[in-house]
């Protein structure tokens, strides 16, 4: 759903609302007019790092295609088959990640239009639970993932670096820190506040 067409949808609902809520005019126009902005506001940045997510994780996987041709190549030629086995393992995993992260950031922009429904209150409860489940397993999807991923690019790509493997489990797991801790900051700053915003109005409505 576009921007434009759900701002229109919402004006239609926003229509529908005045007949049917018993709240003041001017305050039912007033949450509405703040729900429409807020979910369109979500819309957009979400949508936009679908694209972005998309883009790049297709880049990477037409690079991670790449890699593997040329390290099977290699391993034919050098006869290298445990090695070519084992960049396929790690290239697997990278793979996993791109597909997962092309999914999880397709799945957010769905939570702020498969829930425009015909009532605000029902689509604010709808949409905020979403939210917050998708959030919440958001974090356990990366949690395991991120390690993994981590682990897959140093083995991968940093062949010439031989640290102990004590050592690159620290890394990946300072790096699975950085990234949650990160993700974290970034939700609470662009999400969390505006969704605090459409809690607000679902409570005035259910009051």
């Amino acid at each position: 759903m576009e921007l434009d067409e759900f701002k229109a949808h919402w004006k239609t609902i926003q229509d529908n609302e005045f007949q049917q809520q018993k709240i003041p005019s001017e305050k039912l126009k007033q949450i509405i007019m703040n729900t429409t902005d807020t979910l369109g506001h979500l819309h957009s940045k979400s949508a936009y790092w679908k694209k972005f997510g998309t883009a790049t994780n297709q880049i990477l996987l037409g690079m991670l295609a790449v890699v593997s041709l040329i390290m099977l190549i290699k391993g034919i030629y050098l006869h290298r088959i445990a090695g070519i086995l084992e960049s396929v393992a790690y290239l697997t995993i990278m793979v996993i990640y791109c597909i997962v992260t092309i999914w999880v950031f397709k799945r957010q922009e769905q939570i702020f239009t498969i829930y425009s429904g015909d009532n605000v209150m029902v689509t604010l409860k709808q949409t905020i639970s979403a939210f917050r489940r998708f959030y919440l397993m958001f974090n356990i999807i990366y949690l395991f993932l991120y390690p993994a991923y981590f682990y897959a690019v140093i083995k991968l790509f940093l062949p010439y670096w031989h640290p102990s493997l004590q050592t690159i489990f620290i890394t990946c797991a300072l790096a699975t820190s950085i990234s949650l801790i990160g993700g974290h900051w970034y939700y609470k700053v662009k999400f969390f506040k505006k969704l605090k915003s459409l809690e607000e109005n679902l409570k005035y409505l259910e009051s």
